[in-house]
């Protein structure tokens, strides 16, 4: 009894851990092939975001370059021009600022509003200008507009801020991300520039990019440059959509200096050049690789971690697509199929199979002739006749 009782307590304990040993590979398959899933799609992500940002500066590119050999633009420019080399260009700046800005009837923020300020011939080159710029700032989403003489005056600007009419060579903004952008497209005049993400002081200091380009005149002097700023908000839409991404996926751009160029999901304020971000695939993404990998994001949680980079102008941007690992693993338990009671009844059935092999009797058994009765055995009488 001992002996059967230890019997089937050893077998039991062993095809125990079989199955469990069974269950925990196949749970690990699972969730193997569920990571490997998740790892795809945010890879695919990853893509998409650095194409739609890819996009959005080539087409902004493509647009500068359409207003930058409008004969109109050309035309308002080389006029410009003209009217500021009349007198000293000092002047001529502050007689712009007086008209366009401490006179404007408008409020502030609304300077845009005013298309002429007098008879002036500024105000008439102004109101040629001033209505298409406008618009086409206003349907395409872009900040600003400005044209740029070669000396460094802003001439001409749709929204009028305190960067209006001010010198990008000797000004209070000869620092910013304008002035760079111009000074490179003065020097490379066939080629676009485009800036960097950074605060921008006539803009209350909000983060803006620059998109420049040189104007040429017919005969193909170049008579200064046309530029764009862009707007964080387009960037704010395309890294920010999250459908489909789970309760704590999220995409994003960090900078070469690690400052995040769009906003946190997890944050309730802008995260936009205000949150550093110095983790290990950031790293890697801004040293130009690719990949997928665990590592700790910047809010020291370990996530599922895609990276890869987009070229902005000379910078460039890691642009990242992540979710948390924990958010991986119950989506994993989530989609396994329902095992416990598949491994109960591979134990049951196996609990059985042992039972029956070891109970069951010999399929060919022999006859023990030595505990028959010769004796009491009758086998006929001495001539071998059978008795009846």
């Amino acid at each position: 009894m001992i002996s059967a009782k230890r019997f089937w307590a050893t077998w039991s304990m062993v095809l125990l851990l079989v199955i469990a040993a069974a269950g925990w590979g196949l749970s690990q398959w699972n969730l193997n092939n569920y990571t490997a899933a998740v790892a795809d799609r945010l890879q695919l992500l990853n893509e998409l975001r650095r194409g739609a940002l890819q996009q959005y500066f080539s087409t902004a590119e493509a647009e500068l370059t359409f207003w930058g050999t409008s004969s109109d633009i050309v035309a308002a420019q080389t006029q410009m021009n003209a009217l500021w080399g009349q007198v000293a260009p000092d002047v001529m700046s502050a007689a712009v600022r007086a008209d366009y800005i401490t006179g404007n009837p408008h409020p502030a923020g609304q300077y845009r509003e005013l298309i002429q300020a007098g008879q002036s011939d500024y105000d008439l080159v102004h109101a040629s200008l001033h209505p298409i710029a406008s618009r086409f700032v206003t349907k395409r989403g872009y900040y600003d507009f400005f044209l740029i003489s070669p000396e460094g005056f802003i001439t001409y600007s749709v929204e009028k801020e305190l960067d209006y009419a001010s010198s990008l060579i000797d000004g209070p903004y000869r620092d910013s991300g304008l002035a760079r952008s111009f000074r490179q497209a003065m020097i490379t005049p066939d080629q676009s520039v485009l800036s960097d993400m950074e605060a921008y002081a006539p803009s209350q200091s909000e983060p803006a990019i620059f998109l420049a380009r040189a104007l040429r005149d017919g005969t193909g002097e170049v008579i200064g440059v046309i530029a764009f700023q862009l707007p964080t908000t387009k960037i704010l839409q395309i890294m920010n959509y999250d459908s489909g991404m789970g309760e704590t996926g999220e995409t994003y751009v960090v900078g070469s200096d690690k400052l995040m160029r769009s906003d946190s999901r997890f944050s309730d304020v802008s995260t936009v050049l205000k949150k550093v971000v110095d983790t290990e695939t950031v790293r890697l993404a801004l040293a130009g690789e690719e990949g997928v990998q665990f590592s700790l994001d910047y809010r020291d949680v370990e996530v599922l971690s895609s990276y890869g980079s987009v070229d902005v102008g000379s910078s460039v941007w890691a642009v990242m697509a992540e979710i948390d690992k924990a958010e991986v693993i119950q989506g994993a338990a989530t989609e396994r199929p329902a095992l416990a009671g598949v491994l109960l009844f591979f134990y049951a059935l196996s609990l059985w199979t042992l039972w029956y092999w070891q109970g069951r009797p010999d399929g060919n058994p022999t006859s023990d002739l030595s505990q028959l009765d010769l004796q009491k055995t009758d086998f006929g009488d001495e001539g071998g006749n059978l008795m009846g």
